[in-house]
């Protein structure tokens, strides 16, 4: 996933960094070779040579602390830089206690920095241990790549909304959409959610990723609206654990609806029950503010947690969607039967709405019909789709 956005390129001759500069990068070389030195009396001891697939520059990245050696390129390098911000993403996510393990062992290393450098022998890795690292190494190469290219997606217009139609299961009309996030990488093609979102939220860039779907979701609604025949139909927003943690979250969403002049009883924010039982208490404050800010909240993939709708009854939803994979075997299990009857009864009793995702076909919307289930999405009623094709399809009409 390294492309020209990510790489930087040095020829040979040229200094990475010199001894004493800020540890502000590490880097990962795709190609060429590197030394690493240091200065004895005036004259350049050689440390060690990397080479491809090799990290270097790491430690000061890490602690904070100057450079303690400078690196020269032997041969052309292209190397790809990971960057503070990264790092301490992940760090964010991490254990306090890991962290802290992790600085007091970066700490000891300095310190036995120099004892390391003078020893001319290394203790040889087991075949066994060689393959657990070049596999360890080989994902966290593959994560560095997905988070690197997140941020450089950010500034170069790479993530994109489609909109999938959220519809009245009786006659058919969309009452809604839901925004749906896809990248669109510039070597890679499309990258769907599931590939890319879970590094997001370990990092922490899915708040800036959260956000930026939520302005353009905003952005496009007066023109998405019309394609609707509805006097106040709504558009869905998926919030992450991750951003249900920010204390800033709700000023940056009435900020945002302020900026677009929007009517916020116009947007639903979805949840899933992972982000809301995480942290209950704070989830609830935060949904309390939005309620009072006017949004609706609708609880996302109802049935694939572990609790029960009544234990959710706590929280402040208007609206829940029942999993796909209870729609999808609706006709031929019982069970999945059973779920969307009592969860629909429940629904009714506490005021809530219910939504069906993932209706493929006609025979499973007229069970639901049947059930009393009114909305319900799928690909039945349309495939996500941009604005500009939602537009052509409704002029086409």
């Amino acid at each position: 996933m390294f492309d020209e956005f990510d790489r930087e390129v040095f020829e040979a001759g040229q200094h990475i960094f010199e001894y004493g500069d800020e540890g502000d990068c590490a880097y990962l070389i795709e190609e060429g070779i590197v030394e690493v030195f240091i200065l004895e009396q005036g004259r350049e001891r050689r440390i060690k040579l990397i080479g491809k697939g090799e990290l270097f520059g790491e430690v000061s990245l890490l602690d904070r602390q100057p450079r303690t050696a400078t690196v020269r390129v032997i041969e052309k390098a292209v190397l790809v830089p990971i960057p503070r911000k990264l790092v301490d993403g992940l760090l964010e996510k991490s254990d306090p206690i890991l962290r802290h393990l992790l600085l007091v062992i970066l700490e000891r290393f300095r310190e036995k920095v120099n004892d390391a450098l003078e020893s001319s022998t290394k203790a040889e890795l087991s075949p066994e241990h060689s393959s657990l690292r070049r596999t360890a190494k080989g994902e966290a190469t593959q994560k560095i790549a997905i988070a690197h290219g997140m941020l450089r997606a950010l500034s170069h217009d790479e993530f994109h909304l489609h909109y999938q139609p959220i519809c009245d299961l009786a006659d058919g009309q969309t009452v809604g959409f839901e925004a749906l996030l896809r990248w669109h990488h510039p070597t890679e093609g499309v990258i769907q959610p599931k590939d890319f979102l879970w590094i997001a939220e370990q990092t922490g860039f899915i708040r800036e990723i959260g956000m930026w779907a939520l302005d353009r979701a905003c952005r496009d609604w007066p023109e998405l609206r019309k394609c609707t025949n509805l006097d106040a139909p709504f558009i869905s927003v998926n919030l992450s654990a991750n951003q249900l943690n920010d204390e800033m979250l709700v000023e940056n969403i009435k900020a945002i609806i302020e900026k677009h002049k929007m009517n916020p009883t116009e947007l639903k924010l979805e949840l899933t029950e992972t982000a809301m039982v995480a942290s209950p208490e704070i989830a609830l404050n935060i949904m309390n503010r939005l309620i009072k800010l006017g949004c609706g909240i609708a609880l996302d993939d109802y049935g694939a947690g572990h609790s029960g709708l009544g234990q959710l009854q706590r929280y402040p939803i208007s609206t829940v969607k029942i999993d796909a994979a209870f729609i999808n075997s609706i006709d031929d299990s019982v069970q999945s039967q059973e779920i969307v009857r009592s969860t629909l009864a429940l629904a009714r009793s506490l005021g809530m709405k219910v939504v069906a995702e993932g209706i493929e076909r006609k025979d499973i919307r007229v069970i639901l019909l049947g059930m009393g289930c009114e909305i319900g999405q799928g690909w039945l009623f349309g495939y996500p789709s941009s604005l500009q094709e939602l537009q052509l399809n409704k002029t086409e009409r």
